[in-house]
């Protein structure tokens, strides 16, 4: 457990005090909300709002393949499960490899449709122009001044991994061409967002210092997180369309990006650890499996809630899903040894000092029982704002894994992502 001498002043006012994890509800009325503009953001325009960004790409797909004659669809190895199980039996699935350290983009027909993702919110690896049909997954930076410069045919994003919404997908085209509607929510969505809202504000709530059990909202969570993957293609919930034309979005994103950079700073010159600052967060890269999870759990025993984003699967595949080729390679190691940290609007300052000096304390204390699994020298802090030119492929030596999330909350286990970015 955490030392309760270290609690900020919130818990010394009996309200819990934790960091990560999934977003509590929160509205942009609250005074504590990421400070008051001179000019408040204008809203932004998302394009075809659907339940999420899984049903956004599913219905992509499934327009693509009607109206286009669409014949496969190649996905990046390392990327999230969920993703590849919404759309697997829409067509065919090739995956290439590709991940956050790099990759070779795939060899496409025009007739195929090719996702790339923005890793974290940096510039995706795209392939050379074939006439297929470019799709980029920009679920960690929708806002990221890059995507205007890929000219992707399509885009789509999870709007509710960077905002605090119950539901929220969305698809655009930044070329111009036809996006099919997203329609109006369908009623098993909205039971859907009746469960994860309530989650939302069991938690808020419990950080209050309410009554809560904290199980009460984990339960809800876990219990949405499952009916997001068998709730098929539907339009937005009103109350999340509502809320995006008022939440600050431009300006939660650069605190989202400050705070990042003020992290990872903190953990710099650590041996052993790389740390870097994303658009999406700190993305923590340590030199071994077993000290990334002796800190893992240490944190999570401190109510410091990170992510693997995403933890490859361990377990065969199906064969219809990624090649045994794809299974072994610098990408698994990558995901092995990889942690998310959060930096979004909910952690100040002195939330982020107290974040980097657990992970200074606990990090020395695995040293002795970790075995060296790669890595370098001492890193230091590496700032990604998301600008810059869309990069080139680089050489690859292999592909990735089926990836998967390790619950890190301590609730209830699920095979979803538990509310994290996916």
């Amino acid at each position: 457990m955490a030392d309760d001498r270290r609690d900020p002043g919130p818990a010394l006012l009996g309200r819990p005090w934790e960091v990560g994890s999934s977003f509590p509800l929160h509205l942009p009325a609250e005074p504590d909300w990421a400070g008051t503009p001179a000019h408040p953001d204008p809203a932004p325009t998302y394009g075809e709002l659907f339940g999420s960004g899984r049903q956004a790409l599913r219905a992509l797909v499934e327009f693509g393949r009607r109206e286009y004659g669409w014949t496969a669809l190649h996905l990046p190895a390392y990327y999230c499960d969920d993703v590849v199980d919404a759309v697997v039996d829409v067509l065919p699935v090739r995956r290439y490899p590709v991940g956050p350290t790099g990759g070779t983009p795939p060899v496409a027909e025009p007739t195929d449709a090719v996702v790339a993702v923005s890793y974290f919110g940096a510039p995706p690896v795209v392939p050379a122009a074939s006439g297929a049909t470019l799709v980029v997954d920009a679920t960690h930076d929708p806002r990221a001044p890059w995507l205007a410069s890929v000219r992707a045919d399509y885009v789509f994003a999870s709007l509710r991994k960077t905002l605090p919404l119950p539901d929220g997908g969305a698809l655009w085209s930044d070329t111009g061409r036809p996006v099919p509607p997203a329609g109006p929510p369908t009623a098993r969505h909205l039971g859907l967002v009746d469960r994860v809202l309530s989650a939302m504000y069991l938690k808020a709530a419990y950080l209050a210092g309410g009554p809560v059990d904290k199980e009460q909202y984990l339960a809800r969570y876990a219990a949405g997180e499952d009916l997001f993957r068998d709730s098929g293609v539907s339009g937005i919930s009103e109350l999340s369309r509502q809320m995006l034309r008022v939440l600050p979005v431009d300006r939660l994103r650069r605190r989202r990006i400050e705070n990042a950079a003020l992290l990872a700073a903190g953990l710099s010159g650590l041996s052993g650890l790389r740390a870097r600052a994303h658009t999406l967060g700190v993305v923590l890269e340590f030199d071994s499996h077993r000290r990334r999870e002796a800190v893992r759990q240490a944190l999570v025993d401190r109510r410091v809630y990170p992510a693997v984003l995403w933890r490859l699967g361990l377990d065969p595949a199906p064969t219809d899903r990624l090649p045994v080729e794809l299974t072994m390679d610098e990408r698994v190691g990558f995901s092995r040894r990889m942690l998310f940290l959060h930096t979004d609007y909910r952690s100040t300052g002195s939330d982020l000092a107290r974040v980097a000096e657990l992970v200074r304390e606990i990090h020395p204390a695995t040293a002795a029982n970790a075995v060296p699994t790669g890595g370098g020298g001492v890193p230091k802090a590496v700032p990604a704002d998301g600008g810059g030119a869309v990069p080139k492929a680089v050489p690859a030596d292999g592909g990735g894994a089926v990836p998967k999330v390790i619950p890190t909350d301590g609730g209830v286990p699920s095979s979803s992502r538990r509310g994290e970015p996916c």
